[in-house]
């Protein structure tokens, strides 16, 4: 299950696999670009021809500066920097960085609430002296989901049940005709999509496990999208809610149907080292 290393820039990355699909809107202004990669002048460009800015939840408008070196004080950290100047800081030619800022763009009030949840949490480690490094469960928690959570969208609470219960070969195999139309997992986290640049038998998204109308699923994708912001900004708001990284479900995502191209063969989820049982999930 090793990771191999991601890929020289490609401007048409979006339309390789599904994984990307809540993505392409965010990346359609890139894909114009060259054979090179675009600078931070590009993604400031970017976010400034946007139809509605982006703010920090202080209300600061989200602008690209340089990574700094090391923080020298509370207001220096990253999470702070965003929230107190909206400066989000990005490195050059960084596909994780990339997909920062594309997320921002996809789930503004998500990622606004989930940068002003640590706001106070940092703040109260770093006023004690605390291990920098030493986070609470409900920062590692909103850590786990910025970096690689993902929402799975699902009409029949029985699909989400199979999640919970690590039933996989039931849910991508026994139910498969029916994933299509009842149930999507859109990817949140920017490190999910960085991994997906060159996918691996491992590749797994902690998720928050949404029942919904069927309606919504038959929506397009942007009314998904903006549905799941607001939905996932008054979850992560709401501090009784999330708490815990056991509060998420993993998903070993390679095995939605086309999202891997060779798990079109039932011996596909035999593969105990990948589809692993586990700890029974409770959900958010």
């Amino acid at each position: 299950m090793s990771r191999p290393t991601a890929p020289p820039w490609d401007s048409a990355f979006a339309e390789c696999s599904p994984i990307f699909e809540p993505l392409r809107g965010a990346a359609r202004p890139f894909q114009e670009s060259s054979a090179t990669w675009p600078g931070l002048d590009d993604y400031q460009r970017v976010l400034n021809a946007l139809k509605s800015p982006i703010s920090s939840a202080n209300g600061k408008p989200l602008k690209i500066v340089p990574q700094s070196g090391r923080p020298r004080d509370f207001g220096q950290h990253y999470a702070p920097r965003v929230y107190f100047a909206g400066e989000l800081q990005t490195r050059t030619e960084n596909w994780h960085d990339f997909f920062q800022l594309l997320t921002w763009i996809v789930f503004p009030r998500t990622k606004a609430t989930i940068n002003a949840r640590h706001i106070p949490m940092l703040e109260a480690r770093l006023a004690g002296g605390a291990d920098v490094g030493r986070r609470s469960p409900a920062e590692n928690m909103l850590s786990l989901f910025d970096e690689g959570g993902a929402v799975v969208l699902a009409a029949d609470k029985s699909l989400l049940a199979l999640i919970r219960e690590f039933r996989w070969k039931e849910l991508f195999w026994g139910r498969r005709g029916e994933l299509a139309a009842s149930l999507s997992c859109v990817i949140f986290g920017h490190a999910v999509y960085e991994k997906a640049l060159s996918p691996y038998l491992g590749l797994t998204a902690n998720c928050v496990l949404l029942q919904v109308e069927q309606a919504l699923l038959q929506r397009d994708i942007e009314c998904q999208l903006r549905w799941i912001d607001n939905r996932l900004a008054q979850l992560f708001a709401d501090e009784e809610c999330l708490r815990t990284p056991h509060d998420l479900a993993p998903l070993p995502i390679l095995g939605l149907p086309g999202w891997d191209p060779v798990n079109e063969r039932e011996t596909y989820y035999d593969n105990e080292r990948y589809f692993r049982p586990g700890r029974a999930h409770t959900g958010a």
